[in-house]
């Protein structure tokens, strides 16, 4: 099991009458949220209180509901569960603040962005919309986990240099937020953490401050070490001028007793390493990659057992994550895999059989991906689609031409 630690902070800017930012932290419900109100004369406020609100009680409900489906809600069908419920959590947020709207001339104007985290499990939901940001610092390593929703993206995907870009009025404006008139929907990350991980949300009055790498090591080696984030904020108001808050988390390993079950070592970084070294993942960034180490469950097999069989029906791909298989074609034995290496990707893209046998060698620990999950997952983000099947798309040419050498060799 892991332990979090947690602390949140928030600071009012010294450009501001009153701190439209709302800031939510409930370690037992696994709920964390942030919502940074932008619209000036209190409405900002009103809608970050609102949307905060609405998020909690609706993750809450969700909760108590998951823990009384616990048995049917494993694996993969239990983060894709909570990716619906999170999807459905923010479209009834953002209904609930037009329909204040519609009797309430206050909430006209009022408008905030937002990112929420929702543990349930050994996974965790992040919901975003607007321009705070979400970061994990792993394995001495740190990650933006979040983009920014924002008139910069949209320059620069119109083809502006990023130097002239930063320097357009529109650069800071949002182009998705919580608003009577404004919304899109928002961006979903599944995570998984482990021991020893670092996450901090925060607004942009934060981050904004934190622009040199020597500030932000200096802020990084702070959080990791537990040390206290007041004085952080209040810098980081006082340098922005904005509201400036921040919710930080830290990730310990709780002792476990000798009869917990484990999946053997596979942690979240050991997934996404080991996903990284598919030649299918080649073209996606770390997000993306994490994105599909989440949906990969762990199947362990004895020596000796059979893990696919040659002519059968197949759905899913596998990559060896300890231990080594046996591929076998007709009784005749075509390759051994080892740790890292992958097979039955074609099972992914089409409905065929099985055109080989896979055999144990050794106690083997597989991460298994089917193709019911892996469209889940496209439908949230079609780029992944793009990027995924590019590269299976080149592993697949590539194999022909390993074939056609071997093939003319042999003659």
């Amino acid at each position: 099991m892991i332990k979090i630690k947690a602390q949140a902070q928030s600071q009012m800017g010294v450009k501001h009458l009153q701190n439209d930012d709302t800031v939510f932290l409930n370690e037992n419900e696994g709920i964390y949220i942030i919502c940074d109100g932008v619209s000036e004369g209190g409405q900002g406020k009103l809608a970050s209180t609102l949307i905060t609100q609405i998020i909690q009680e609706k993750l809450i409900i969700a909760n108590a509901d998951f823990k009384e489906r616990d048995s049917e809600l494993s694996g993969t069908k239990r983060l894709l569960a909570m990716q619906e419920v999170m999807q459905n959590t923010f479209a009834d947020a953002q209904s609930n603040l037009r329909s204040l709207a519609k009797v309430n001339d206050q909430y006209k104007a009022a408008a905030t962005t937002c990112i929420a985290l929702w543990f349930n499990g050994r996974f965790a939901i992040l919901g975003h919309i607007g321009d705070s940001r979400a970061y994990l610092f792993r394995a001495g390593k740190l990650y933006q986990l979040t983009k920014d929703h924002c008139g910069l993206d949209e320059l620069i995907k119109m083809g502006m240099p990023v130097e002239t870009a930063l320097k357009s009025p529109l650069a800071r404006s949002l182009t998705r937020a919580f608003g009577n008139s404004q919304f899109n929907q928002p961006d979903l990350l599944k995570i998984e953490f482990e021991p020893k991980d670092t996450l901090f949300l925060c607004t942009d009055g934060v981050y904004t401050s934190l622009s040199t790498p020597q500030i932000m090591t200096d802020f990084v080696h702070d959080l990791i070490t537990s040390a206290p984030i007041k004085p952080w904020i209040e810098r980081c108001a006082k340098m922005s001028g904005d509201d400036s808050t921040l919710i930080h988390l830290n990730f310990e390993q709780e002792a476990r007793s000798e009869s917990e079950v484990t999946d053997i070592g596979i942690h979240a970084s050991d997934r996404i390493q080991l996903v990284k070294l598919t030649p299918l993942s080649k073209y996606m960034d770390y997000v993306q990659q994490s994105q599909i180490a989440a949906i990969c469950e762990i199947e362990k097999y004895k020596a000796g057992d059979t893990v696919i069989k040659e002519g059968d029906d197949g759905d899913c791909m596998y990559v060896i994550a300890k231990g080594s298989l046996v591929i076998q074609s007709k009784g005749k034995i075509l390759k051994e895999d080892k740790t890292g290496e992958f097979f039955g990707e074609i099972a992914l893209v089409q409905n065929s059989k099985r055109t080989a046998t896979a055999i144990a060698k050794e106690d083997s620990i597989l991460l298994s991906l089917s193709r019911s999950d892996l469209e889940e997952v496209f439908k949230k983000d079609p780029l992944i689609e793009t990027r995924f099947y590019r590269a299976m798309l080149e592993s697949v040419l590539d194999r022909v031409v390993d074939l056609s050498a071997q093939v003319i060799g042999a003659k």
